[in-house]
Protein backbone atom coordinates (compact mmCIF):
# COMPACT_ATOMS: atom_id res chain seq x y z
CA UNK A 1 0.00 0.00 0.00
CA UNK A 2 2.79 2.54 0.90
CA UNK A 3 4.71 1.61 -1.94
CA UNK A 4 1.70 2.68 -4.23
CA UNK A 5 1.29 5.60 -2.40
CA UNK A 6 4.94 6.39 -2.64
CA UNK A 7 4.98 5.86 -5.83
CA UNK A 8 2.14 7.53 -7.03
CA UNK A 9 3.18 10.54 -5.53
CA UNK A 10 6.81 10.30 -7.15
CA UNK A 11 8.85 9.67 -4.47
CA UNK A 12 11.43 6.78 -5.10
CA UNK A 13 12.42 4.77 -2.61
CA UNK A 14 15.53 3.80 -3.49
CA UNK A 15 16.98 7.40 -3.56
CA UNK A 16 19.98 6.44 -1.01
CA UNK A 17 23.50 6.10 -2.85
CA UNK A 18 25.29 4.68 0.17
CA UNK A 19 24.54 1.44 1.45
CA UNK A 20 23.15 0.76 4.82
CA UNK A 21 25.45 0.75 7.00
CA UNK A 22 23.60 -0.80 9.94
CA UNK A 23 23.83 -4.09 7.59
CA UNK A 24 27.60 -4.46 8.04
CA UNK A 25 29.52 -4.79 11.29
CA UNK A 26 30.76 -2.35 13.91
CA UNK A 27 34.58 -1.68 13.47
CA UNK A 28 37.09 -2.34 16.56
CA UNK A 29 38.11 1.51 15.87
CA UNK A 30 34.50 2.39 16.14
CA UNK A 31 34.63 3.03 19.80
CA UNK A 32 37.88 5.42 19.27
CA UNK A 33 36.25 7.89 17.39
CA UNK A 34 38.63 11.30 16.19
CA UNK A 35 35.83 13.82 17.62
CA UNK A 36 32.82 12.66 20.09
CA UNK A 37 29.76 14.16 18.79
CA UNK A 38 28.03 15.24 22.34
CA UNK A 39 29.16 17.67 24.99
CA UNK A 40 26.04 18.46 26.59
CA UNK A 41 22.40 17.67 26.21
CA UNK A 42 20.65 18.83 23.50
CA UNK A 43 17.39 19.70 24.73
CA UNK A 44 16.43 21.75 27.80
CA UNK A 45 14.17 19.54 29.66
CA UNK A 46 16.80 17.25 29.83
CA UNK A 47 18.98 19.16 31.53
CA UNK A 48 18.57 18.26 35.07
CA UNK A 49 18.46 14.09 33.87
CA UNK A 50 22.15 12.44 33.81
CA UNK A 51 23.08 12.13 30.73
CA UNK A 52 26.46 10.98 29.45
CA UNK A 53 28.96 12.36 26.81
CA UNK A 54 31.39 11.91 23.97
CA UNK A 55 34.00 14.73 24.57
CA UNK A 56 34.93 16.46 27.41
CA UNK A 57 35.65 20.30 27.95
CA UNK A 58 39.38 21.53 28.04
CA UNK A 59 38.29 22.69 31.68
CA UNK A 60 37.47 19.40 32.18
CA UNK A 61 41.57 18.12 31.51
CA UNK A 62 42.52 21.05 33.32
CA UNK A 63 40.83 19.98 35.97
CA UNK A 64 42.30 16.48 35.77
CA UNK A 65 45.78 17.04 35.17
CA UNK A 66 45.64 19.80 38.03
CA UNK A 67 44.44 17.10 40.27
CA UNK A 68 47.27 14.90 39.12
CA UNK A 69 49.52 17.41 39.28
CA UNK A 70 48.11 18.18 43.18
CA UNK A 71 48.47 14.51 44.17
CA UNK A 72 51.99 14.98 43.05
CA UNK A 73 52.35 17.93 44.84
CA UNK A 74 51.37 16.91 48.58
CA UNK A 75 53.41 13.37 48.38
CA UNK A 76 56.46 15.77 47.38
CA UNK A 77 55.78 18.21 49.98
CA UNK A 78 54.63 15.37 52.65
CA UNK A 79 57.92 13.43 51.71
CA UNK A 80 60.11 16.65 52.55
CA UNK A 81 57.93 17.28 56.03
CA UNK A 82 58.64 13.84 57.00
CA UNK A 83 62.57 14.05 56.20
CA UNK A 84 62.46 17.79 58.33
CA UNK A 85 61.07 15.23 61.07
CA UNK A 86 57.06 15.54 60.78
CA UNK A 87 55.41 12.09 60.56
CA UNK A 88 52.45 10.60 58.14
CA UNK A 89 49.11 10.43 59.90
CA UNK A 90 46.91 8.77 57.18
CA UNK A 91 47.37 4.81 57.75
CA UNK A 92 47.06 3.45 54.57
CA UNK A 93 50.11 6.44 53.17
CA UNK A 94 52.14 4.90 56.66
CA UNK A 95 51.97 1.51 55.37
CA UNK A 96 52.76 2.20 51.42
CA UNK A 97 55.42 4.70 53.39
CA UNK A 98 57.07 2.36 55.06
CA UNK A 99 57.08 -0.04 51.97
CA UNK A 100 59.53 2.89 50.15
CA UNK A 101 59.34 5.62 48.35
CA UNK A 102 58.40 4.63 44.90
CA UNK A 103 55.16 2.17 46.62
CA UNK A 104 54.57 5.81 48.51
CA UNK A 105 54.67 7.88 45.55
CA UNK A 106 52.55 5.46 43.41
CA UNK A 107 50.03 4.43 45.67
CA UNK A 108 49.48 7.76 46.32
CA UNK A 109 48.85 9.07 42.43
CA UNK A 110 47.01 5.51 41.70
CA UNK A 111 44.76 6.31 44.92
CA UNK A 112 44.21 10.22 43.53
CA UNK A 113 43.68 9.41 40.16
CA UNK A 114 41.50 6.15 40.06
CA UNK A 115 38.42 7.48 40.88
CA UNK A 116 38.65 10.43 38.12
CA UNK A 117 37.67 8.42 35.08
CA UNK A 118 34.87 7.52 37.73
CA UNK A 119 33.67 11.31 38.15
CA UNK A 120 34.13 12.18 34.13
CA UNK A 121 31.84 9.44 33.37
CA UNK A 122 28.96 10.37 35.67
CA UNK A 123 29.73 14.29 36.05
CA UNK A 124 26.35 14.78 34.34
CA UNK A 125 24.64 13.08 37.53
CA UNK A 126 23.50 14.77 40.37
CA UNK A 127 24.08 13.24 43.95
CA UNK A 128 22.02 12.21 46.33
CA UNK A 129 18.69 14.19 45.02
CA UNK A 130 20.40 17.77 44.95
CA UNK A 131 21.07 19.93 42.17
CA UNK A 132 24.74 19.71 43.19
CA UNK A 133 26.56 17.46 39.66
CA UNK A 134 28.77 15.12 40.14
CA UNK A 135 31.27 17.49 37.75
CA UNK A 136 31.30 20.02 40.69
CA UNK A 137 33.34 17.52 43.03
CA UNK A 138 36.47 18.73 40.57
CA UNK A 139 36.70 22.38 41.59
CA UNK A 140 35.91 21.44 45.56
CA UNK A 141 38.95 18.64 45.22
CA UNK A 142 41.17 21.30 44.20
CA UNK A 143 40.13 23.74 46.97
CA UNK A 144 41.02 20.95 48.90
CA UNK A 145 44.50 20.22 47.96
CA UNK A 146 45.05 23.76 47.41
CA UNK A 147 44.47 24.21 51.68
CA UNK A 148 46.70 20.97 51.86
CA UNK A 149 49.05 22.33 50.27
CA UNK A 150 49.30 25.51 51.68
CA UNK A 151 49.34 24.08 55.15
CA UNK A 152 52.53 21.47 53.94
CA UNK A 153 54.14 25.10 52.73
CA UNK A 154 53.54 26.65 55.73
CA UNK A 155 54.67 23.72 57.42
CA UNK A 156 57.72 23.37 55.93
CA UNK A 157 58.59 27.15 56.25
CA UNK A 158 58.38 27.00 60.18
CA UNK A 159 60.71 24.11 60.10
Amino acid sequence: MNRELNRAEGFDEERRTQSDRRLQPTSVWAAFPPAGRRMRNRRADEHKLPYFVDRYSTMMLAAVLMLAVASILDAFFTMRIIDAGGSEINPIMRRLLDRGLFAFFMGKYVLTVAGIPLLMIFKNYYLFGTRFRVAYLFPVLLTLYAVLISYQIALLCEI
